[in-house]
């Protein structure tokens, strides 16, 4: 590791940095701002102004000691040391970055011995001396953390370096599996046999029959984990009713989305910009002769039609065009027009006609958004009284009672989706509460609050039959239709399996499973 640049002049190292920020075109540039850190990327893996600063600083002291004479910057350009030392970092950064993707690296103890068996850190009696070890990190102007990851990089290359140059070949016999498992292919016809492919409708079935199959498959109709919760829920509809909701508050509303209920009348269109007036004009006189299509024109342009496509637009919308492409028909291209990015051709693919929403007719909807707002603000403000309450021993059934929350039930499992079960701030608080835990309140997604009490754990069991008689009947008929489609017994005719496997296709002949 060299030391950082002392003896070149600022301005040489920036006139330096600029010609190879310059040549950096196929290397990834980036950051090229007043002040610059990054001068190449790859992949994941940056060089840096710093790193790229101190490897030719170490490029030129080697090149001074050999001739014996300073280089000037007239020289270093000539003789290329900045741009090998810039393809020498992006190579070990391809590596690394290699490296990285695949999670490779050395352990600690590799990297103690490495630091160990360095020279420069070492004392008089030839052993490691931490502070000789501080100190040449230092000189060399890095931090111990820097130099050990650089270190640490360096040894998972040559890792991978030697593995690369040691050229290593892969089993005939891992070779061969591989290539015959990518490579292998089968075709096959298949006929799919249903209760309608049955000569004889398969009957319903009796309640012995089902008795007897569930009995036979109890494993396959068992119930989850189910909690039996108690719940006390205060949601915003139950409060709605009940809040007051200014009317000056619903006028301002619906001025405030004035848009949204006076919406004008607005044109699907498209938009093809030409470099000048004259090849605008000559691509209408082709479409008016019938020479091209509005699509060729676009794909003559290099582009797409969703890159022309301007969506619903309004008059205000269109500037100099509105008055052209609201006269013509759907289908009409009109133009070509003057706009901000040069003469341009409007085709019209449909009409919206504008739409007026009364006050009236918006005055429950928006009453109904308000009430809604003022209803969690509500809650929000009774949630500390119920909380107290809860806190003070109060029962969910005592809440309910005294604050005018809903008591309800519910068989929880992690299956439950219905109901107060859609909220995930429920289902979470399902999940971890236990019978011993105290309700306390919490809010749902929608601004209400509940708190639930555990009463009691069910541990998977089997489904009553009674309960599970519908999903009971669905398996006896599926069963049945099975068994009544399988193939005669065995010995009685053969299958033929005609297959594709590469690279021996043909036909099988096969013993009948039965």
């Amino acid at each position: 590791m060299a030391a950082r640049i002392k003896n070149l002049s600022k301005t040489f190292v920036w006139i330096l940095l600029a010609m190879v920020i310059a040549g950096l075109g196929g290397y990834g540039a980036l950051n090229l701002s007043a002040t610059v850190r990054t001068v190449a990327t790859v992949g994941d893996e940056v060089v840096t102004t710093e790193q790229f600063a101190r490897e030719l600083q170490r490029e030129i002291r080697v090149v001074e000691a050999q001739t014996g004479q300073r280089l000037q910057s007239d020289q270093i350009r000539q003789a290329g040391l900045d741009q090998m030392v810039l393809g020498r970092l992006i190579a070990i950064a391809a590596i690394d970055n290699e490296i990285a993707h695949i999670g490779l690296s050395v352990g600690d103890e590799t990297l103690q011995k490495e630091i160990l068996k360095i020279g420069a850190f070492q004392g008089p009696d030839g052993k490691f001396d931490r502070d000789t070890y501080k100190f040449q990190l230092e000189q060399a102007g890095l931090t111990e953390a820097e130099f050990e990851e650089d270190l640490r990089k360096e040894q998972a290359r040559t890792l991978v370096q030697g593995a690369i140059m040691g050229g290593a070949r892969m089993p005939a016999v891992l070779t061969d599996t591989i290539a015959a498992y990518v490579g292998e292919r089968r075709s096959f016809t298949m006929a799919r046999l249903t209760a309608e492919s049955l000569g004889t409708p398969i009957p319903e079935p009796t309640e012995d029959d089902l008795r007897a199959y569930y009995e036979a498959h109890k494993d396959d109709f068992r119930l989850p984990e189910t909690k039996k919760i108690t719940y006390a829920l205060l949601s915003p509809e139950m409060v709605m009713d009940v809040v007051e909701v200014d009317e000056a508050a619903i006028r301002k509303l619906y001025d405030e989305r004035r848009d949204k209920y006076d919406i004008p009348d607005r044109r699907l269109v498209e938009r093809l910009v030409f470099p000048d007036e004259q090849a605008a004009r000559d691509a209408k006189a082709q479409l008016e002769v019938g020479g091209t299509t509005f699509e060729a024109l676009v794909r003559d342009r290099g582009l797409e039609l969703e890159d022309v496509d301007m969506g619903d637009v309004t008059a205000a919308d269109l500037g100099n065009a509105a008055e052209q492409v609201f006269a013509a028909e759907v289908g009409d291209v009109v133009g070509p027009v003057q706009t901000d990015l040069g003469p341009a051709l409007f085709r019209v693919n449909g009409t919206l006609a504008a739409h007026h929403t009364p006050f009236e007719e918006a005055r429950a909807e928006l009453r109904e958004e308000l009430a809604g707002e003022a209803a969690r603000r509500v809650i929000e403000g009774r949630a500390e009284a119920i909380n107290d309450l809860l806190a003070g021993g109060a029962t969910l059934e005592e809440l309910a009672k005294e604050e005018g929350l809903r008591l309800d039930h519910i068989d929880w499992t992690a299956e439950a989706a219905e109901g107060i079960a859609a909220y995930d701030a429920f289902r979470q608080a399902a999940e971890k509460a236990t019978p011993d835990d105290y309700p306390e309140a919490l809010f749902l997604d929608d601004g209400g609050l509940f708190a639930l009490r555990v009463d009691e754990v069910l541990p998977p069991r089997p489904e009553p039959f009674e309960q599970a008689r519908d999903k009971v009947a669905d398996a006896w008929r599926l069963a049945e239709t099975e068994r009544r489609c399988a193939p005669r017994p065995s010995g009685s005719w053969p299958i033929w399996v005609r297959t594709a496997i590469w690279p021996r296709p043909g036909w099988t002949r096969k013993p009948n499973p039965g």
